[in-house]
């Protein structure tokens, strides 16, 4: 367990995400999240964002709701437990846990090991690396991109998929922290369980001007981009060109560096897009961000031996039922 999956006391916002992908193909994106010092006249402090999405993405069960009750305990070596008035999150050693026990749901999961890590050697890895100690207006850490979950599941007047009531669900779990949530950002994930695959990718607006992006692609061999060359500072890349349109449910991100370079293409049905929550450092803000859980998402890594050189295509993978999201200005509904 790292310590940049524990809490952060001094961090104007937290929260975590993880993804439940259930037995008949379903999800959950599950999002506990906290914006302790909210400017008044916040009183959306604390969420609570739970939704289960049918397993082609076209529908979804949801609920957000705000907790008064906000209790944080931090113990020894990483150990933590958040607890609200219907239900408790946190870690133990190397096992985190959820459980929420309220008039709508009843969700029971356990993760009994961190399974794959960001860099699959490297337990301690995360995706900015050492940039995660420098007070950049929003850190992401991915604690695993695929570990096995013992889970229960009942949701009020809703019919589960088959399977779905318990059973062993596979975790992407993730993080962000520090200032605020970006004024505009993307997030694209996938994982073939199966074929130990997978794409992770963050990134967005930093600061006023400045687009970065950090990407892991787990494929013949694990491949990293990060700052200087995921990033375009005023509209001059540094290694970086992207292009993201919500209207049409589409995304692309092309990075590169001096001897590699991915390129990574998401889209999905606009009509498979839900909404949710965000932290701000005013509260949490409804309708901020929208996911799909339906994309279909192209990744192409290429090297070169020379930066002088052509590019050679040396891995890539098409995957289906990925995971898209647009935020802040990027998403329509704010970009209007």
């Amino acid at each position: 367990m790292t310590s940049h999956n524990s809490p952060h006391p001094s961090a104007i916002f937290e929260g975590w995400y993880s993804k439940f992908r259930l037995p008949s193909g379903s999800s959950i994106a599950l999002i506990i999240s906290s914006v302790p010092h909210a400017r008044p006249p916040a009183k959306k402090k604390y969420m609570i964002s739970f939704n289960y999405v049918s397993p082609d993405g076209s529908t979804w069960w949801q609920r957000e709701t705000w907790p008064e009750k906000w209790e944080v305990t931090n113990g020894a070596g990483g150990d933590f437990t958040i607890q609200w008035e219907d239900g408790r999150f946190g870690a133990t050693g190397q096992t985190m846990f959820w459980r929420l026990e309220s008039a709508d749901i009843q969700f029971i999961a356990t993760l009994p090991t961190r399974g794959v890590p960001w860099k699959p050697d490297d337990q301690a890895s995360t995706p900015a690396g050492l940039l995660t100690r420098l007070p950049l207006p929003i850190q992401w850490h991915v604690h695993t991109v695929d570990a096995p979950a013992e889970f229960t599941l009942n949701l009020k007047d809703t019919k589960l998929y088959p399977g779905d009531e318990q059973g062993t669900a596979q975790v992407h779990a993730e993080k962000n922290w520090a200032v605020s949530f970006p004024k505009s950002n993307i997030w694209i994930q996938a994982r073939d369980h199966d074929r130990h695959r997978g794409v992770s990718l963050a990134g967005g607006s930093l600061f006023p001007g400045v687009q970065a992006y950090l990407v892991g692609y787990h494929g013949n061999s694990f491949h990293d981009f990060s700052p200087p060359s995921s990033t375009s500072l005023f509209g001059l890349s540094l290694g970086l060109k992207s292009h993201v349109d919500s209207t049409k449910g589409e995304a692309e991100v092309d990075i590169k560096g001096w001897f590699s370079r991915i390129r990574i293409f998401a889209r999905a049905d606009t009509e498979t897009f839900f909404t949710l929550a965000a932290p701000l450092d005013t509260g949490h803000a409804e309708g901020w961000t929208a996911q799909s859980f339906a994309a279909v998402i192209d990744v192409e890594v290429y090297q070169r031996s020379w930066p002088w050189t052509g590019w050679v295509k040396v891995d890539g993978d098409r995957f289906e039922r990925g995971s898209l999201e647009y935020g802040g200005s990027l998403y329509k509904a704010h970009g209007k």
